[in-house]
């Protein structure tokens, strides 16, 4: 890491697979979001994590379910706010022990609310 003063730049994504929610069973729906963080210091990258999760659903109502997930606005509200905040937490672990484990000072990522 570079010393103290120096400004890094932080980036972070987060992506799905082309065909999340697997289905392996009829009430069953599997997200696998894949996040990203990068640490750059000018334009070299420092620390770069990535952890790919996989979050299962249980769904009470299948016939409800697909009428809800065919309406794109409500799919895409699910997918990019509720599995966020639900992963959220561990990913920001991660990044944490990820730059513990290498001796590096790590970057604590804000709480989503």
């Amino acid at each position: 890491m570079p010393p103290a003063g120096n400004e890094l730049r932080l980036e972070w994504r987060q992506s799905f697979a082309n065909d999340d929610p697997v289905t392996p069973e009829p009430d069953l729906r599997l997200f696998r979001p894949k996040y990203e963080f990068v640490v750059q210091f000018q334009d070299a990258i420092v620390f770069k994590q990535t952890s790919i999760f996989i979050i299962s659903f249980k769904v009470i109502d299948p016939a409800a379910y697909d009428e809800l997930w065919a309406d794109e606005e409500l799919r895409k509200i699910f997918m990019e706010k509720q599995i966020q905040k639900t992963i959220w937490p561990l990913f920001r672990q991660h990044v944490h022990d990820g730059m513990s484990r290498l001796g590096m000072s790590p970057v604590t990522l804000p709480w989503i609310l």
